[in-house]
């Protein structure tokens, strides 16, 4: 980091729909490459290690205790990596299935992060499998892939215990698309970045709406966005996916990946300049100190950035 900026990416690699060996093999590959060159935060699409496009498959105990392992292999694999990743993947609890960003860095799992708002219209029957995260429902802690007492649920940050500006907040995929997002929770909690684990299809039009979407949503909140889509490997079924990838600051794309390429973008965020930002516009504090949204939230501390690193 130096003077507030920290590099991103977000990355859409090649995979095998059900086949977790293969998809944490890919996920390991593109972190170590994106860690190489420079990247401290890296997300992935939605379900990422077992693929979105699974169907029923995800009632299935093998495809679950697979998605696990693999998570295990993954955060084994990049433990001597600087970065905070974020990938998908099914939860089974006794209550039902929950669609999952889980969050890890060198060698912890620090959260699983539910998804709150589940499709279930034109294309999509999401609601089938998966289980809403009720906003008011309580931060609740499991044990999960070797791991115990994480957190679980939605109002999580992580945040820099040495430069604490950089809090970070994820939500996933249709969450953003909702009239209140969980997102703007979390920024009122005073996350500055949010990561979105997304398998948003492609339709016509809908890639410049996505667009429109995650940059107006950057400039209202003063944030970085940092999302994520679902690759090519998911067009199965009646679906076509594109990964597209997309970085934006504060109403400003810094990058974003061409339609079917593959392709991972890089960007670098300015947290010091959004903190400066946010202060200059004291109609944000103004709504930061009134909102009546819960604001108990688990903040997981974590030291990405060291506190003789910044020049």
């Amino acid at each position: 980091m130096n003077y507030g900026f920290i590099k991103t990416a977000c990355a859409s690699p090649d995979l095998k729909v059900a086949d977790c060996a293969y998809n944490a093999s890919k996920i390991i590959k593109e972190s170590k490459n994106a860690t190489k060159k420079g990247a401290s935060i890296i997300v992935f699409p939605e379900l990422s290690i077992t693929g979105y496009t699974c169907g029923d498959l995800f009632f299935q105990r093998t495809l679950q205790k697979g998605a696990e392992d693999a998570l295990k292999e993954i955060i084994s694999a990049t433990k001597s990596l600087n970065s905070i990743i974020f990938a998908g993947l099914p939860v089974a609890r006794n209550e039902g299935l929950y669609n999952c960003a889980a969050v890890f860095f060198r060698g912890e799992l620090l959260a699983l992060i539910a998804k709150s708002y589940i499709p279930n219209y034109g294309e999509f029957y999401e609601r089938r499998q998966f289980m809403p995260f009720s906003q008011e429902t309580e931060t609740q802690t499991v044990d999960f892939a070797g791991f115990m007492n994480i957190p679980f649920g939605t109002d999580i940050l992580i945040q820099d215990q040495n430069y604490p500006e950089l809090t970070i907040g994820c939500e996933i995929c249709e969450d953003l698309w909702v009239p209140v997002p969980p997102s703007s929770r979390h920024i009122l909690a005073g996350a500055t970045v949010i990561a979105n684990l997304s398998a948003g299809n492609e339709i016509i039009g809908k890639a410049g709406y996505r667009l429109d979407l995650v940059k107006s949503h950057s400039a209202r909140s003063i944030c970085a966005y940092l999302y994520a889509g679902a690759g090519k490997g998911e067009s199965t079924q009646d679906m076509v996916f594109a990964g597209h990838n997309i970085i934006a600051e504060n109403g400003t794309v810094l990058a974003q990946s061409q339609l079917f390429s593959g392709e991972t973008v890089f960007g670098h965020i300015d947290a010091e300049r959004l903190c400066q930002e946010r202060r200059r516009t004291t109609s944000f504090g103004f709504s930061a100190s009134n909102n009546t949204f819960n604001q108990d939230y688990a903040i997981i501390p974590v030291e990405l950035i060291s506190e003789t690193k910044e020049e």
